[in-house]
């Protein structure tokens, strides 16, 4: 059996480790001159690659056609996933909501295990490659055409990624090919991506990052929190918190650019206790700045913009705060409005919201329900989650299923 992989990202590389371990030769073809660019930038170049969360808490992490992956996880779990970097080599470590990073912090190490596997297997790696078709004969993929002209034969996976990121050669191109054989996509959007605010005074807090807050959007039921890291950047706002609610505002942006969001400075604290303690602190100081006293509330950057907000001094002395000054500092604090007008967009995204449709591809074998002899895996599926190394196991595991099954694929199985 001959297998195809286009795309030399997690899920195309685990797709040609996984058929090359089942016998097949393999030929994996990337366009751009290396393999695992996104994957060596991913986690700000730590890469976290999975998380041990349970099978249903990682996928009520994932928004939508969650239930597409119950196989695939199954078939290759987080488990099986660090079983197969630690066994080569690459120590892993869990952090703080379960998520997984090599041990040495460094994304190249996974990238790395990544290439020498496929060497150890034999797969023949071609870079700096561009298809411009797959060939179709008697009703089944059978090829590629390359752009030089040349023409591979074999049974082909689609691994080629969503749209973010594009200059690590995430740029769209396994949509078309998918789509000149039946395939449809869903509408397609930037995900986990940061936010620009209309809000002034943002850019002079751009680096200073907030730790234990709160980020909110909508009202009861439709309302939706994170809890944890922000940054504030020179255009408006990013961080793990801010990218997990940009899928949520992403789609409401497409008809608007005026979407608020709601920071709670002081989650730990009710309103009533906030205010109890600023009057006990103004009380205890009360010949003091503010500036100086709220030290021990914010980081010293956010001091004269929460307080200018509030309607208040710097120098002002604490003893001069009445009751509604305090009033107008614990909604600051409590429910400091942002007003978010746009996005980063692709280029800074870090994975695509849509893709292709998963009623359309086979659940247990990732391959199409449309065209015999084709796989699709990663990212370029219509699966994504929120932040915290979901989307990569997702990959992997997608990769993997696809690459088993492509190279043990029987003529008489259902599409």
């Amino acid at each position: 059996m001959s297998i195809i992989v286009i795309g030399g990202g997690a899920a195309g590389m685990m797709a040609a480790i996984a058929a090359a371990r089942e016998g097949a030769k393999v030929v994996l073809l990337e366009h751009k001159q290396k393999l695992g660019l996104k994957l060596s930038i991913t986690g700000k170049g730590r890469c976290n690659l999975t998380n041990v969360a349970k099978l249903d808490e990682f996928l009520a992490q994932v928004p939508d056609n969650a239930r597409f992956l119950y196989s695939c996880l199954n078939q290759f779990s987080q488990d099986d996933l660090m079983s197969f970097f630690e066994s080569r080599g690459c120590a892993l470590k869990t952090e703080r909501g379960g998520r997984v990073f090599p041990e040495s912090d460094a994304a190249k190490d996974v990238v790395g295990v990544l290439i020498q596997e496929m060497k150890k297997l034999t797969v023949k790696v071609r870079t700096k490659v561009e298809v411009t078709k797959l060939m179709q004969e008697e009703g089944r993929i059978c090829g590629v055409t390359l752009d030089n002209g040349e023409s591979l034969k074999g049974t082909v996976i689609l691994a080629t990624g969503g749209k973010s990121y594009p200059l690590t050669g995430s740029d769209g191109s396994g949509y078309r090919y998918a789509r000149d054989f039946g395939h449809t996509t869903t509408a397609l959007y930037p995900s986990l991506v940061g936010l620009q605010c209309r809000e002034t005074w943002i850019s002079t807090l751009a680096g200073i990052s907030l730790r234990n807050v709160t980020l909110s959007m909508g009202q009861g039921k439709k309302k939706r929190e994170e809890f944890g890291e922000m940054l504030f950047t020179h255009q408006g706002i990013s961080g793990p918190i801010v990218l997990s609610l940009s899928r949520q505002l992403i789609r409401q942006l497409k008809d608007t650019d005026n979407i608020p969001v709601f920071l709670d400075l002081k989650p730990a604290l009710s309103e009533e206790k906030l205010d109890q303690r600023l009057l006990r602190e103004f009380s205890e100081n009360a010949k003091k700045d503010l500036a100086n006293v709220m030290k021990s509330l914010l980081p010293n950057a956010l001091i004269p913009v929460i307080l200018k907000i509030s309607g208040l001094e710097v120098h002002q002395k604490c003893h001069s705060v009445d009751k509604v000054g305090r009033e107008q500092l614990c909604k600051a604090l409590k429910h400091l409005e942002l007003t978010v007008t746009g996005h980063a967009g692709y280029k800074e995204a870090i994975v695509t919201q849509g893709g292709i449709n998963i009623r359309e591809v086979n659940p247990k074998t990732m391959g199409s329900k449309k065209m015999a002899g084709l796989y699709l895996a990663g990212e370029m599926l219509d699966v994504d989650a929120y932040t915290g190394g979901y989307n990569l196991q997702i990959a992997f595991s997608t990769g993997y299923v696809a690459g088993i099954h492509a190279a043990t694929y029987d003529e008489g199985e259902d599409l």
